[in-house]
């Protein structure tokens, strides 16, 4: 397949995409694309079946990987504009703005530092719980075994089912 070929594929699977992703490809790969295709007849792309399972070219693959890429990369862009404008919008605060916005970082910051606190004090109960589950087992089995060691007759008298009383 060549490579305008391959822009066909591309603009068959771009165009079966839903709404929101369609709009995140910039205008001007889709002027590449329909400048640099070739249409052919014989490639035809099926939306019902997954990709993986249709007669995909490697260039098309390519191609759709760096578009994802460049979509990404825009994005991550944004984001990074977007937090820039949030932080310049401190600037043009007045100051009573910025004592309060202080405030609530302080707030935020304090119930952080008590769910830390009881964290820290559940798994230290826990431990707790934990060694104390062991030393009662340490304690049931010694006493398991000095009561096993009493003859049978005495067991009999004064152990009465004691083999479905244990606590193992």
């Amino acid at each position: 397949m060549t490579k305008e070929e391959s822009l066909y594929q591309v603009k068959l699977i771009l165009e079966n995409l839903n709404q929101e992703d369609y709009k995140k490809i910039p205008e001007e790969t889709w002027d590449y694309i329909n400048e640099n295709m070739e249409y052919n007849e014989n490639i035809v792309v099926n939306p019902e079946i997954p990709l993986e399972e249709q007669d995909i070219d490697d260039k098309t693959y390519e191609f759709i990987e760096k578009l994802i890429y460049k979509i990404e990369h825009n994005s991550k862009n944004e984001k990074n504009q977007e937090s820039k404008t949030k932080e310049d919008s401190l600037y043009d605060m007045s100051k009573d703005e910025l004592i309060t916005l202080l405030n609530q970082y302080k707030e935020e910051n304090s119930k952080i530092v008590k769910v830390k606190e009881l964290v820290n004090d559940y798994k230290n109960t826990l431990e707790n719980n934990v060694k104390e589950i062991e030393i009662l087992k340490q304690t049931n089995r010694e006493l398991y075994e000095k009561i096993d060691r009493c003859p049978k007759l005495i067991k009999k008298i004064f152990f009465k089912d004691f083999e479905q009383k244990l606590l193992k």
